[in-house]
């Protein structure tokens, strides 16, 4: 049953052409009809954001009012209260925090966005896909009374293309993110237009103001209705059309130069043209939120190239107007999905910060393995080889110069689903708004390929790629900030005994045998794979004992040394079980500095670098 539901899905799936970054705590000034000022905050992607208090309590427009209030669950909608934002306590006066459409109404909003777009997306890995150079065109929009750009135009310039790379300094831009996380097989380049010899951002000027892109009420009588309301005059007419119009702009002042190559992969298309609008979000309006879309509407052509694909963007905020959102809707014109849950009041993360489009850091974060062979082209069948014998094997990091070790896959007891390993470092390029560093352990679920996260709802569609995390089970959310695998979080082994443990999409409890995982903090890790029945010979086991402390007693130090195998990790603890001392030499041999300690007995807890853990006492004096 479940592969006949996934085969729908997936053709259901090749339709999908719009997609945005799922936004969180986005701040938003906004001013009430009597003119008073409600600071809050935005959550959410293209086809869903809300706007809410710092505590959680969801916040509403008025329609009939203008007014923003606290929103209240009604018969399962979401309703306005009398209650205007920021003059009560919403505790005191009884309202849920986290009020939001169900589940069902998501999947509507969404279908009525996607319901005329043709199938695009192509899932094709052979060729030259995403390898090669991409010139993307940037088009700054400027819409009627609004303020002028707050950045100059180096200053975009330079997150599209600096390419600065140094030891010292990499710069953060959206070619340097493809370069790496490409492994030097894409280059992003990108042309800024209208452009400048001042610095002074030019752009085309739309004949509407900002209140036409936003949804309808009484305080906005000339916001748009949904397509239901009005089929002719609704946000994807009024957007296309915004579109369309300074794509004329553009083409009739000769902006792109004939000899520039814009279609790299000779499909007829435009690779791409990303649309930057000067201003905020709107937290309340469907249109003005970042997003990736297609000109489905319309047909025009830039040098003979049917426009398709966009992004849209907007400038007044670096919460969303940064290298990672631009990158992540970059990332969808490539073929990427995404890997978080479209409806998020499941609370459920399957993937979270270990993917660009599974959340967005400030810094955008590489692709896992996995994703950058099926959906990249970037890494090949031999980069990421399957493990069939029980042996030792070593990761080296995703972001590392080349694709040399850096996952292995292991096939699970289904025939439909996998397991994959690599290696994560918050000190690699574009790593830094990792949580925590060590082996990623994530499961692929066959059925699902071409798919990604988007539409899991825990019964007949599921996860693409689910990562495995403290507490995580097929009912728990756990916590996926805490998911990797590494001797400095005491997690070493991954197995039918630990948390968490190796369960499939179906809550089969996989027998994955994955141990003796060491030290991160060096530039590669190494873990052990067992196959049923196996364990680590003996000979690796036995040099633990070749672990020599000395003096004992200890004065002033002691030494922790093993002529055989590095140490990776050194703790020491007092006699009410408190970690006092703790170190990941990764060396044959260390010194500890007791000076000053309390005079008593100690326990010394070593790890060798194959694994293995052994207590020693040691008295101090």
């Amino acid at each position: 049953m479940k592969k006949i539901v996934a085969t729908l899905l997936l053709a259901m799936g090749l339709m999908v052409i719009a997609n945005a970054a799922y936004l969180k705590n986005v701040p938003q000034t906004l001013i009430q009809p009597n003119g008073d000022t409600l600071h809050c905050f935005a959550s959410g992607d293209e086809y869903y954001h809300y706007l809410h208090d710092a505590e959680g309590f969801t916040i509403v427009q008025n329609p009939q009012t203008g007014y923003f209030v606290y929103a209240a669950m009604e018969e399962g909608k979401v309703v306005c209260t009398d209650f205007v934002a920021g003059k009560v306590n919403p505790v005191e006066v009884g309202l849920k925090r986290q009020v939001r459409i169900s589940s069902a109404e998501y999947q509507q909003k969404r279908a009525r966005m996607m319901a005329n777009v043709p199938a695009r997306l192509k899932l094709n890995r052979d060729g030259g896909q995403n390898h090669g150079t991409i010139n993307n065109i940037v088009v700054f929009i400027h819409l009627a009374g609004d303020q002028p750009f707050n950045q100059t135009y180096s200053d975009v310039n330079q997150m599209f293309n600096d390419s600065t790379d140094t030891p010292s300094h990499v710069a953060n831009s959206m070619y340097n993110y493809f370069k790496y996380n490409s492994y030097n097989n894409l280059y992003v380049n990108s042309l800024l237009v209208p452009q400048s010899t001042n610095d002074i951002i030019v752009a085309y000027e739309d004949s509407h103001p900002r209140e036409y892109y936003m949804p309808w009420s009484e305080t906005n009588p000339m916001g748009y209705l949904d397509e239901e309301t009005d089929p002719d005059d609704n946000r994807t007419t009024r957007e296309h059309g915004l579109i369309l119009r300074a794509l004329q702009y553009i083409d009739d002042n000769h902006m792109i130069p004939q000899d520039l190559n814009i279609d790299y992969d000779e499909d007829g298309l435009v690779d791409n043209i990303c649309f930057l609008v000067s201003g905020d979000v709107a937290g309340w309006s469907d249109l003005l939120w970042p997003h990736m879309w297609c000109l489905y509407t319309q047909e025009f052509y830039l040098n003979d190239r049917l426009v398709w694909n966009f992004n849209f963007e907007l400038s007044d905020n670096a919460w969303y107007f940064s290298n990672s959102c631009m990158a992540h809707e970059m990332s969808h014109t490539l073929g990427a999905p995404d890997l978080y849950h479209y409806d998020d009041s499941l609370n459920f993360t399957p993937v979270g910060p270990w993917d660009l489009m599974g959340s967005n850091g400030q810094i955008p974060q590489h692709w896992g393995a996995y994703m950058k062979y099926m959906y990249g082209n970037w890494l090949s069948e031999e980069d990421i080889p399957w493990l069939t014998e029980s042996g030792q094997y070593t990761l080296y990091p995703v972001s590392s110069a080349s694709p040399h070790h850096i996952a292995y896959r292991i096939q699970s007891e289904d025939p439909d689903e996998y397991f994959v390993i690599e290696f994560r470092s918050p000190r690699g390029k574009f790593e830094n708004s990792l949580p925590s560093g060590g082996a990623v352990i994530y499961r692929i679920d066959r059925d699902f390929e071409g798919w990604g996260n988007a539409s899991w709802n825990g019964n007949d569609v599921l996860d693409e790629i689910y990562i495995y995390r403290p507490g995580g089970t097929t009912a728990a959310h756990g916590d996926i900030n805490d998911a990797c695998f590494a001797p400095s979080h005491h997690r070493t082994e991954f197995n039918m005994n630990t948390d968490p443990q190796p369960f499939l999409s179906s809550g089969y409890i996989s027998s994955l045998n994955i141990c003796a995982i060491r030290n991160w903090m060096q530039d590669s890790l190494a873990f052990w794979y067992l196959l049923p029945g196996d364990t680590i010979p003996s000979e690796i086991q036995d040099h633990v004992s070749d672990v020599k402390i000395y003096p004992v007693p200890a004065v002033t130090q002691f030494t922790v040394a093993n002529s055989v195998l590095p140490i990776d990790v050194v703790q020491v603890f007092d006699m009410l079980g408190k970690c006092v001392y703790s170190a990941l030499p990764y060396s044959n041999q260390w010194v500890v500095n007791v000076d000053g300690w309390t005079a008593g007995t100690y326990i010394v807890r070593i790890q060798t670098s194959a694994g293995i853990s052994q207590n020693r006492i040691v008295i101090g004096k």
